[in-house]
This record gives structure tokens, sequence and C-alpha cells, in this order.
């Protein structure tokens, strides 16, 4: 026998040796892939998780559940359902060894990641210990702290399993339901606004507490969403004192609501979280932050983070609160309408479920383009208020006004008149008022397109003319 041939033989009896010890050291498939725990989620009465010297703790009250370290809080359901469910719905893939000796070449000593369970009707906690992930990294060493054997169950567990108490916590910072709303006040450096629910419709009130202008019902709900939806980006502070450390004892913005059978109204304060300017002036710019702000419940000692779109949200003015339809009206209660320009005057009325032209001649009507012409008016909203005081109404052409709306409802009542006013060409402006109001509105120019002047292009077409 040659050289050449030994050296052969020799690597091929190493690498069949190696594949020999290879081959023992891998897993055995289990039989069903079966289940990790007998047990399923509603058993699981409390739950540890240790990663990192970082120890999470969370346990079952009745039907939610409670975060217990590293503090005690509410905890976010989702997340922790889904963990659990997880948990007790794993399969095994495989058994690595039935009697492992060195645990260490799994990443099980220590553990990657520690679970303590305590579950319903069991003497002690059952423990589950995670190690490293497979070379493929599809899977994961675990071993059960009741059997000696490794297994080998799915990296997603892991993943899921490797939360941050943050993760697992509930970001509600306060509670507040629109629907039940009956007072909002909402206090900046530059104003401070209220608005009280009447019925069923909000009104923006003086400072005295008089009721002053009609209320934007949507926007105002809009505005207690913001504050409702307020979610935690981090859990600043626990417990402090000290809310002028974060803006807060001059806050930016200070919400307070009132609720329906509430005992107490509820407060809100938020500031905006500003950044140190840098004094190192060789230090290159950094890239702009998204806005954030510090948010605290008055009467609470914990301070959040969030998102600083809430700043826009808040950001109102009281003429962003007000109900801008110059008439509130349903259109189901009109019964007529009268239209008034200085050569013409239109009068259309409803009779049964069509309308007719009585001014300037009586004719059917276009129900549809009648219609059009009601919902036009329906629809009419300023942009801005020119003045609440005007002194001459000539300065605004409403001393003699070039239109005229009069809707009359169902039981013969007629709305306020809407006059419209001069058009400033150079502003895109068209002022009108409501008659029985000395407040002077700014719409836009164009809302005089959709009123028509002249009566025939309201008449119903002849069906014989159609035919032609």
């Amino acid at each position: 026998m040659n050289v050449r041939t030994t050296i052969v033989l020799a690597v091929l009896v190493a690498l069949l040796g190696g594949y020999y010890v290879w081959s023992e050291r891998q897993p055995k498939s289990e039989p069903g892939n079966s289940k990790l725990f007998a047990f399923d989620d509603k058993a699981v009465q409390e739950m540890t998780i240790t990663r990192d010297g970082t120890t999470i703790g969370l346990k079952r009250d009745g039907e939610t559940w409670q975060l217990t370290r590293p503090v005690e809080a509410k905890a976010d359901q989702g997340p922790v359902a889904t963990l659990v469910t997880g948990l007790t719905l794993a399969r095994i893939e495989r058994t690595v060894e039935e009697q492992a000796t060195n645990l260490a070449d799994f990443g099980l000593e220590p553990p990657a990641l520690t679970v303590s369970l305590k579950v319903k009707d069991t003497a002690g906690p059952i423990t589950l210990l995670l190690g490293k992930n497979s070379p493929a990294g599809s899977w994961v060493y675990a071993k059960r702290g009741d059997s000696p054997a490794v297994l080998m169950l799915p990296a997603s567990l892991k993943g899921e399993l490797e939360k941050t108490p943050t993760d697992l916590r509930d970001k509600t910072i306060i509670t507040l339901d629109s629907s039940k709303a009956t007072r909002v006040e909402l206090k900046s450096k530059d104003s401070f606004i209220v608005a009280a629910k009447s019925g069923t419709e909000w009104w923006l009130e003086s400072a005295s507490g008089g009721i002053k202008v009609m209320a934007d019902g949507s926007a105002i709900n809009r505005l207690v969403g913001a504050v409702s939806d307020l979610k935690a980006k981090e859990f600043v502070a626990e417990a402090t004192a000290d809310f002028a450390k974060y803006g807060l004892a001059r806050p930016d913005y200070r919400v307070t609501v009132s609720e329906k059978d509430a005992p107490t109204p509820k407060t809100v304060l938020i500031a905006r979280k500003t950044e140190k300017a840098r004094t190192d002036s060789k230090a290159p710019s950094p890239t702009p932050e998204q806005d954030q702000a510090y948010v605290a419940v008055e009467g609470g000692k914990r301070v959040f983070l969030v998102e600083g779109k809430v700043l826009e949200d808040l950001k109102k003015s009281p003429l962003d609160l007000r109900d801008k339809r110059l008439l509130a009206f349903e259109i189901k209660d009109v019964k007529g309408l009268r239209l008034a320009w200085p050569d013409a005057t239109i009068v259309l009325e409803k009779e049964g479920d069509n309308w007719k032209l009585t001014q300037p001649q009586a004719a059917p009507a276009d129900s549809g383009k009648a219609l059009d012409l009601i919902y036009s008016v329906n629809g009419l909203r300023f942009k801005d208020i020119a003045t609440e005081k005007p002194g001459d109404l000539a300065r605004y052409g409403l001393a003699k006004p070039q239109a005229e709306v009069i809707v009359k409802k169902t039981d013969n009542t007629d709305l306020p008149a809407i006059e419209f006013g001069k058009v400033d060409k150079e502003k895109n402006q068209l002022f009108a008022k409501v008659k029985n109001s000395p407040i002077v509105y700014v719409l836009e120019p164009r809302v005089l397109d959709d009123l028509p002047r002249d009566p025939a292009t309201l008449k119903k077409e002849d069906s014989k003319e159609k035919k032609r």
C-alpha cells in the first residue's frame, strides 16, 4: 500500500467517524410533534420571564392580565394573550438529547431566557429554559425544568418571549368617552376655550360662562378623541412630584373633560419635549427629530412620552371649533325657499313629493334641481369672520345685499334670511350675514354660482320638448 492510498483511507475513516459522532447528536424526530405543555392558556395564572437580568411578572386577574414586575400596572391584554396562547400551543419539533450532559453546548447553562408558569391545579411552578438558536436559525434549543431532555422548538416562540416590560404594558394614558362628555376646557398659553353640551348640541361659552355661539360637535368629539387616543411610547417616570422637570408645571395644553355621571372632571397636561441645543460648533447638525410630548394626568404621578401629533390636534382656535354653518336645518324639514336678487325673485314650494315654482310665475319645478339648490344653501359654511360688531354694513355690501335667501320650514316658519354682500376680488372673499345676527362672515365667492338667477333653469322640462 503506497503512501497516497494510506492518506486517502485515513481521510475516509476520519470522515466516517465524524459523521457517526454528528449523527448521534442529531435530533430525534418527535412523533406527531407533541405539545410542549398539556394545559391550555386559560389554566395559566401567573407568568414570569427572566432575560438579561430583567424579570417581567404577569398575573391573571379574572379575565384580564396585570403587570406585577418590574412595575405594577395594567397589562396590554392583546400582546399578553398572544404570548400565553403561543406558549401553550407550542409543539416540540425534535428531541435533541434525552439525557443532556452539557447544557452549555445548547446555550442552556446559563439559559438565554427562563419562563416560569403558575398553572391552575398544579402544585409547583412549571419552568421552561430557552437557549441558543440552531445553526439554521429556525429553531431554538429548550429544556423543561422537570425533564433532562433537550428539545427543539420554533425560534419564533423565543422571539415572542423576548418582549420588554413596555411591550407588554397597557399604553392607555386616560380613558374618555366623547359620547358622555358634557364639558370640555382647552387651555393653552395663548387662549382658553370652553365648550358645553346642551341636549345634543355643543356651544362655545364666553369666559364668564354665558352661552355664546354654537360649536361644531364633530370638532369637539375629535378634540376629546385626540386626548383619549393618546398612547405612551415610553413610561418616563412612575412616581414624580417634579412636573416642572418635564414642562408640565406650565404645559402647552391643559385639557379638562367632564363626563355624564362622573364624580369629577379629568384633566390631562401636555408639554412639548424640547431638546437641549448642542454647544459644540464642530459637531454636525443633528437630524431633526419628530415632535414628541410629555403627558401627565392631573392628580397622578406618572409621566409619559407620546407622539407629537397631539400638539397639532390640540392647536385649535375658537374659530376652529365653531359650527360654521350659516343656517342649521334638516332637508326633510324644508317646505319652501325664497331667493331674491335685485332684478328677480324666485320662490319654490313643496307640494307632496314634488316641487313647484310660485314666483315669478307658477310652474312645475324640476325636483332634482330644487333639491340641489336647497342642499347648496344647507351646505353653506363660512371660512372666517370679518367682524362680530360691524359699524357700517355698507363696507361689506350688506346695507343693500346683492342677494337674499329665506328657507321656509314645514311648520310654516321662516328661518332667518341669509344676506350676501359684495365680493372682494383681491382677497377672494364674499361677505354674508344672517339677518338676526350682527356677525359678518367670510365665504368663498363661488357659492354665488350655486344660486340661480333665471327661474327658467329650475322649471320642469316638458316631456314634448324632450322628444324634440
